[in-house]
């Protein structure tokens, strides 16, 4: 088998993968939240662009976000963990794989980035320029820049440890920063000669490291391996993934969190779960930034329906993805020897979704009485909110888990 045949057949593979996951995920009743929050926010986008201040720092805002998609260089080589040793030695006919490997790179990057300037399109028009013909020649240079930093990165992956690989990361990310700022700023010279200065970079820098040093595979597959994973986690929030490996902290921080989560009369499971929780980032740490974002959206968001409907669909999206919690001790033979109910355990899983969503209730309500010191839209938020958590939890709940494990 050749080097393009065995890339397109690895490319085939985690995509039959990856349609599987995303069928669950079709189903689970997550796109119609999608549909609702593009529905709103598409008439909201329109009423906000209308009472901007004319202060508003519009370059800025554009160049954050364009940074936060172009800068993570993403790459896929779809290669294993056994390729260090069995494809090491076809290494300098490898060329072929890994040309493929970046165009699909810079193709999935490319396609993220049309998405978000189509999304910012009706705000560069207002506040940016009028102008197609910008607007489109400006795309075009974002463009090019994503495969520039593609291809930076690539060439990065190669440097063994040291102040050249940390040095040459900073160095990638502010030329992709500062052309940034100077395309939305309309900067035509200053981006000519940023953009001539990145080639010379390239040139000079970056591509002379292709003939000093090898390829790190180990690094390559770690990469891989990391992208894979953050894939399973997203379909493991709608749907058990058994392939998905579970990162453990400590958090001793939390510990207090403990009782309060638990209850005064720990269980069993009730102990074991909040545990779970508290420390597996699959769980804390989906709670933790979806709360965050939750939060920052209260303090900065005006009053009214967008509001309460993004506060209900955060709380929303965090239950359903907490649901992956239950069957996190199914694959321990030992918990099979508590003399615990199903029902019990249940119980006890419900009351600990409970709590934890009405906490980011709490939170959402606070933050948005700070912003609005209006008790109105705090009792909306906090009714809203504690009326989803109980829906939730006494009838969503049992059902979202008996789809998928046997409850009765």
């Amino acid at each position: 088998m050749d080097v393009k045949t065995l890339w397109r057949e690895r490319a085939n593979n985690f995509w039959s993968m990856a349609v599987r996951y995303l069928r669950y995920i079709g189903n689970s009743g997550f796109l119609f939240s999608v549909y609702v929050g593009i529905i709103l926010g598409s008439y909201y986008y329109g009423q906000v662009l209308k009472v901007l201040p004319e202060s508003f720092p519009a370059a800025e805002f554009l160049t954050i976000l364009a940074f936060l998609i172009v800068s993570r260089g993403k790459i896929r080589t779809f290669l294993k963990t056994a390729d260090a040793n069995f494809l090491l030695p076809v290494e300098g006919r490898f060329k072929p794989y890994l040309q493929k490997s970046l165009l699909y790179s810079f193709v999935m990057q490319a396609f993220n980035v049309l998405v978000l300037l189509l999304v910012l399109g009706p705000l560069y028009f207002n506040r940016i320029s009028s102008e197609r013909a910008v607007y489109f020649g400006s795309l075009v240079l974002i463009l090019l820049l994503t495969g520039w930093n593609i291809i930076s990165k690539w060439e990065e992956l190669r440097v063994p440890d040291g102040t050249k690989r940390k040095v040459l990361p900073i160095i990638r990310l502010l030329s992709v920063l500062f052309t940034l700022y100077a395309i939305f700023r309309e900067a035509w010279l200053i981006t000519a000669v940023l953009i001539i200065g990145m080639a010379i970079l390239y040139v000079v820098v970056y591509r002379p490291l292709s003939q000093k040093h090898t390829l790190k595979w180990e690094r390559l597959i770690e990469l891989e391996a990391n992208a894979l994973m953050l894939f399973y986690r997203i379909a493991n929030m709608f749907v058990d993934v058994p392939e998905i490996s579970r990162k453990v902290r400590k958090r001793t921080w939390a510990a207090p969190l403990m009782k309060v989560l638990s209850g005064k009369s720990e269980t069993v499971y009730g102990y074991m779960y909040t545990r779970a929780f508290i420390r597996s980032n699959d769980y804390f740490g989906i709670y933790a930034r979806l709360t965050v974002i939750g939060i920052i959206l209260m303090l900065i968001m005006p009053p009214g329906i967008l509001l309460w409907g993004v506060s209900l669909l955060l709380i929303y999206m965090t239950a359903i993805q907490l649901t992956t919690l239950w069957p996190h001790f199914d694959m321990k033979v030992w918990v099979d020897l508590y003399p615990v109910s199903k029902k019990e355990r249940y119980e006890t899983f419900q009351r600990l979704i409970f709590r934890i969503m009405i906490s980011q209730v709490i939170l959402f309500a606070v933050s948005s009485f700070i912003n609005h010191l209006s008790i109105v839209e705090t009792g909306i938020i906090l009714i809203t909110g504690v009326a989803l958590v109980l829906a939730f939890t006494r009838v969503l709940l049992f059902k979202q888990l008996d789809k998928r494990f046997i409850l009765t």
